[in-house]
C-alpha cells in the first residue's frame, strides 16, 4: 500500500511501508476539529493525507505529521493542531507497535531522522549580514586548491562536477558558500554561490547568472498536492566561468538523477546529464528549455541581495516539498549510527532495533519539545 508514499515519513519505510500503513487506519477529521488539543494525553501520530491544518505558528499540509511528541513521550500535548479543511490523516497509536516490532522499528526510524527538521524550524540560523560568497573562507580555500588542475577549464569542471554531485534539497538561501559546504546539500541559489566561490578560491573569474521563466519546469520536483501554491513565474541561478576570454555558462544545481527526471517530464533535454562542460561548451540546461543562446547571459558580480531575502516558505513545507528530491536522490540527511543498527537488527532481532530506533526518536521528540516549552 503507497498511502504514505508522498509523506516525509514514507520516505524511510523502504520494503516495509505497507506494514507500517497495516499498524494504523485512516482518520477524518471536521474543519475546525482538533486532531490535537494542548494538555491532552494522547499517544497518537498523525500523517496528513489530504487537507490543512494549522496552529499557533505555522500549519501542515498532504505528507506532514503532527503529534509525534505525546506519541513518543506519552508526555501533555504541546500545541492545538486544528483543521482548517475537512482533513484524512493515516493515524496510528504507539500501543499498537507492539504487533510488529520490525514495521515499528522503521516508523521510529523515520520519525527520528525527521524530527530535526521541527528543531530547525524553532531554532533557525540567523542570515548572515553581508558576504554571502565567503570565497576566503579557510576550508573554501583549501578545498578549491585541489581542484587547480592544468588549465583554467580543467579547474572549473572539477568545480562543477563537485558542485553537481552535492544534493539538490529546497530550503533557505541565507546561507555564505561555507556553510554550504559544511551542510553537505543546497539548492539552485546556495548551490551556486558554493560553485562561485570555489571558482574565484581557485583564482577564475566567475559570477553568477539569474533566469526567468515559466513555473511549469520546477513542477516535477514538487509533490503533486503543492504544485497548487507555486507562483507563475520562478528564478533560477546558476554559476558562470570566463574561459578564453568568453563567460560559459555552468548550471551545477541538479544532480544526474534530478536531470534525468526532468528528462522524462520535457524531452527536449535528452541527453543533458551526460554532456560535459568545456571551453565553448557551456552547460545551461534552463537555455535549452527555453529555447535561447547558452552564450547570451548576463553575468552578476554577486548574489548578496536575493540571498538575504527570507523564504516564503518555512522549514516544515520545504521539508515537505523534498519528498520528490530526496526519493530520487536517496538522499537522507541526520542519520545517528544508533539507526543504522537498528536497521541492521531488524530480521536477526527485531526487539532489540526497536528499542534501539526508540532511543533516538523518544531523545530528539525530547529536544523537540525543550525547545517549544522553553524558547530562547
Amino acid at each position: 500500500m503507497e498511502l504514505l508514499s508522498s509523506s516525509r515519513i514514507g520516505l524511510h519505510l523502504g520494503s516495509l511501508q505497507a506494514r507500517v500503513v497495516d499498524c494504523g487506519a485512516l482518520r477524518s477529521w471536521q474543519a475546525g476539529e482538533r486532531l490535537c488539543r494542548r494538555g491532552d494525553v494522547a499517544r497518537s501520530l498523525h500523517v496528513i493525507v489530504e487537507g490543512a491544518v494549522h496552529f499557533e505558528g505555522g500549519g501542515f499540509g498532504p505528507g506532514a505529521h503532527t503529534g509525534e511528541i505525546g506519541f513518543l513521550l506519552g508526555v501533555p500535548r504541546t500545541a492545538d493542531v486544528v483543521a482548517d479543511t475537512p482533513v484524512q490523516t493515516w493515524s496510528v497509536e504507539f500501543e499498537a507497535l507492539g504487533r510488529d516490532p520490525e514495521a515499528a522499528t522503521m516508523l521510529l526510524t523515520a520519525l527520528a531522522l525527521e524530527l530535526p527538521s521541527r528543531i530547525r524550524k524553532l531554532r533557525p540560523p540567523p542570515p548572515p549580514d553581508a558576504h554571502f560568497c565567503d570565497a576566503d573562507h579557510p576550508v573554501v580555500v583549501a578545498l578549491a586548491d585541489s581542484f587547480r588542475g592544468a588549465r583554467e577549464v580543467d579547474t572549473a569542471r572539477a568545480i562543477w562536477t563537485f558542485v553537481r554531485a552535492m544534493p539538490y534539497r529546497f530550503g533557505i538561501w541565507w546561507q555564505r558558500a561555507s556553510d554550504t559546504l559544511r551542510q553537505g546539500w543546497g539548492m539552485c541559489t546556495t548551490k551556486t554561490n558554493l560553485q562561485v566561490a570555489l571558482c574565484r578560491a581557485a583564482g577564475l573569474e566567475a559570477g553568477f547568472v539569474e533566469v526567468q521563466g515559466d513555473a511549469v519546469f520546477i513542477r516535477p520536483l514538487i509533490p503533486e498536492a503543492w504544485q497548487a501554491s507555486l507562483k507563475p513565474n520562478m528564478r533560477h541561478f546558476l554559476a558562470a566561468v570566463k574561459l578564453d576570454g568568453r563567460w560559459h555558462a555552468a548550471e551545477a544545481s541538479f544532480t544526474d538523477s534530478i536531470l534525468r527526471h526532468f528528462v522524462r517530464h520535457f524531452p527536449l533535454l535528452n541527453g543533458i546529464e551526460r554532456s560535459g562542460f568545456d571551453v565553448g561548451q557551456p552547460f545551461h540546461p534552463a537555455a535549452i528549455a527555453l529555447g535561447t543562446d547558452p552564450f547570451a547571459i548576463e553575468v552578476l558580480p554577486s548574489l548578496d541581495e536575493a540571498m538575504a531575502r527570507r523564504s516564503s516558505h518555512d522549514i516544515d513545507r520545504l521539508e515537505v516539498m523534498n519528498v520528490v528530491v530526496d526519493g530520487l536522490q536517496g538522499v537522507v540527511c541526520d542519520w545517528p549510527p544508533q539507526l543504522a543498527r537498528a536497521r541492521g537488527l531488524i530480521e536477526h532481532d527485531p526487539r532489540a532495533a526497536f528499542h534501539l530506533a526508540l532511543s533516538v526518536a523518544a531523545m530528539r521528540a525530547h529536544d523537540l519539545r525543550t525547545h517549544i516549552l522553553e524558547p530562547a
